[in-house]
């Protein structure tokens, strides 16, 4: 099996997680694509993150409609700070044979030299990479592989989405319109439970 693993913390999950996580299995022919909401992600451990649970739930409403998307507790269940090379040898052990690729988008790229253990990740998957604006993804990607021997790099095409999880909780923070870049399900929840209101 070709399988797509997408982790972040999702607070939203918003259009442009999923059409990321749809253009991967068109382009690359997943199978599936998971995506594995962080526990505690290494790079906001002294960040405001919401509920873990708060964040699964609207994930779950996100993928609902597509039955190549699902969502996994792997991390949230794990104590502890969410590290990519714990989560990928749970799946390697779990799925010794399938192929595993994880997405991420290009300002992700540039810092994964610096993520823990990167040349054990880069050894247990093929980086699937959305373009973003203002970064060189080709000149990211010969950084990386210089500074990581071995790193397998493909790009998913797509457009390269300015839209971000930060700017929308800004957003329904202030009461302005955000519903056009959120899955219906997402900002029906958010509605409903008045999440992310000041």
């Amino acid at each position: 099996m070709r399988r797509g693993l997408f982790g972040g913390t999702f607070d939203p999950p918003h259009v442009g997680h999923l059409m990321m996580a749809a253009l991967a299995i068109e382009c690359l022919g997943l199978d599936v694509v998971e995506f594995i909401p962080a526990s505690l992600p290494p790079h906001k451990v002294d960040g405001a993150v919401s509920p873990a649970e708060q964040r699964v739930r609207m994930t779950e409403c996100a993928v609902a409609p597509f039955g190549q998307l699902i969502v996994s507790r792997r991390e949230i269940e794990r104590p502890g700070i969410s590290y990519t090379i714990d989560t990928l040898r749970a799946y390697k052990t779990e799925f010794p044979t399938d192929q595993l690729f994880w997405l991420l988008g290009a300002d992700m790229l540039q810092d994964f030299p610096n993520w823990r253990q990167a040349v054990d990740v880069a050894n247990l998957v093929t980086l699937a990479v959305a373009p973003r604006p203002r970064i060189d993804l080709a000149e990211v990607a010969v950084q990386v592989t210089r500074s990581i021997k071995g790193a397998r790099i493909i790009e998913i095409d797509m457009p390269a989405l300015d839209i971000s999880s930060t700017w929308l909780r800004a957003r329904l923070e202030q009461g302005l319109l955000a519903a056009p870049l959120l899955p219906a399900g997402v900002f029906e929840l958010i509605a409903r439970e008045g999440l992310y209101r000041a």
